[in-house]
């Protein structure tokens, strides 16, 4: 009876793929109704389409605070002990954990809140002075759009705060490569 059991099986696991089998299903099944690993929704784009260039670095804050706030449960891992695990930021060492810490505190406080509110009051003075167009017919087939600021000093204003908005945006998103980079320096430290 068992050398028949075993020659049912032995067909069973050479016709049946390794992923189709049931407790394989079961599986996939569970991590696809409760236990979404890998799924990753950031929190801040609330679910629209955007670039990837934006959905890069929300994706990679989002994995290191979901780590932090549902992994990281006092116990797992003694990142305070005799032998903390550390990691290099600047020429000195620190502590992983205050340095996820840290990336997580920049990207809530700074990137989402702070750099939003400025540039939304930067937005709203650019909106004030921002030149009324009109299209001029140079020939029938091209048409030349021409700006009317009003006033010289409104387009000095508007000039002058563009080019703030546009600095503004370099150095967030100089500072954003840089925190980037520090993730990537804490990931070897993500597990529980």
């Amino acid at each position: 009876m068992s050398k028949l059991v075993d020659k049912i099986l032995r067909a069973y696991w050479k016709a049946i793929p390794y992923e189709w089998r049931p407790g394989e299903l079961w599986y996939r099944f569970k991590c696809w109704a409760w236990h979404r690993y890998t799924t990753v929704k950031p929190r801040y784009l609330l679910h629209i389409w955007c670039d990837r260039t934006e959905l890069m670095p929300h994706t990679i804050f989002e994995i290191l605070c979901q780590f932090v706030e549902r992994e990281c449960s006092p116990g797992h891992v003694e990142w305070y002990g005799d032998s903390p695990h550390t990691v290099e930021v600047d020429g000195e060492e620190k502590n992983v954990m205050d340095e996820m810490l840290d990336l997580i505190e920049w990207w809530h406080t700074v990137y989402n809140k702070e750099y939003g509110e400025v540039c939304e009051i930067l937005w709203e003075e650019a909106r004030k002075h921002t030149p009324s167009t009109r299209f001029e017919p140079i020939d029938d087939f091209l048409l030349t759009m021409m700006f009317d600021y009003g006033s010289e000093e409104n387009e000095e204003i508007y000039r002058r705060v563009m080019a703030g908005i546009h600095k503004l945006e370099a150095n967030m998103e100089a500072e954003l490569e840089k925190r980037l980079h520090r993730i990537i320096k804490v990931t070897p430290y993500m597990w529980t």
